[in-house]
């Protein structure tokens, strides 16, 4: 009977990481992952790709969820790091959108799959002494600009491999946040 209490202890202890926390951020898009958006952005091409073309590929705003349209302004504002950049430097079709202005519309899409997921010693987690969170996923961001049904002007930047471990410790355990709550009290 005594050996009994102790295997039951052992598979609660056991089974306990089960009941740590997770989180997962999907911003709605039809690529799998990275590579995939990626291969998409690349059968772009500026002052020759059209914007059915565009939206075929899975860049349409009216389609797919999470995307921005951005108008002329936002789009200068986007591209150009200073108003006051030499007019040789700047891309030539953001030059063409900023001469034809209205006509000028930008689609700016961040897909991304990001897991968040705490490991370790649940009882640690639980009583606030050590929380480890492993992050893990891709994110990728497209900027399309078009005029008049074409696209004239493309950027992209992302994170193909996102991988981060957050270790928190605190030696006080449930009192640590006891001192922060304190310091706002009158």
């Amino acid at each position: 009977m005594r050996g009994l209490p102790g295997v039951l202890l052992g598979l609660l202890l056991g089974g306990c990481a089960g009941l740590l926390p997770a989180a997962r951020q999907d911003v709605s898009h039809s690529w799998q992952d990275f590579e995939d958006a990626k291969r998409c952005y690349d059968q772009i091409t500026p002052y020759s790709t059209t914007i059915s073309t565009v939206r075929h590929l899975g860049f349409d705003p009216y389609k797919t969820p999470n995307m921005q349209v951005l108008n002329q302004a936002q789009v200068v504002n986007a591209v150009l790091p200073s108003p006051l950049q030499e007019r040789a430097s700047i891309p030539r079709g953001i030059t063409d959108c900023m001469r034809v202005q209205e006509a000028c519309t930008g689609y700016l899409i961040e897909p991304s799959k990001v897991n968040q997921k705490r490991t370790g010693n649940f009882f640690l987690d639980f009583l606030n002494f050590k929380r480890v969170t492993e992050t893990t996923g891709w994110k990728f961001s497209a900027l399309v600009v078009v005029i008049d049904e074409v696209v004239v002007y493309k950027q992209w930047s992302g994170e193909p491999k996102v991988e981060s471990t957050d270790v928190r410790v605190n030696p006080l355990g449930p009192l640590q946040s006891m001192g922060e709550t304190m310091k706002g009290a009158p």
